[in-house]
């Protein structure tokens, strides 16, 4: 990790910081969610956070996505879209908030 980096402070302070083991590449104190939908995903799954108060899933929820569908949705159902099935992560994958509450 390059110094002065978060990853690299992870890396040389993982004791202090009450991790296991030292960091490597897979496990390296540091998560970036491929999307805003997944994120939301990683922290009602991960942390037990509450779909109703998330930034991203109000904004959902005000677009007319159901409460239960976005519960579902969190564990990464395949969907039909444009005629094929495929994870629901990953067709939201890249994409930003705007983008993924069209889509």
């Amino acid at each position: 990790a390059d110094a002065g980096s978060l990853r690299n402070t992870i890396y040389k302070d993982w004791k202090s910081l009450g991790l296991q083991s030292v960091p490597n590449t897979g496990d390296n104190g540091c998560h970036a969610s491929a999307s805003p939908f997944e994120a939301l995903a990683e922290r009602t799954n991960w942390l037990g956070a509450s779909i109703k108060g998330d930034y991203f899933a109000k904004a959902m929820l005000a677009s007319g996505v159901p409460v239960e569908m976005l519960q579902a949705w969190c564990d990464d159902p395949p969907v039909s879209f444009e005629g094929k099935k495929q994870s629901l992560f990953d067709l939201l994958e890249d994409l930003d908030g705007g983008d993924c509450l069209k889509k």
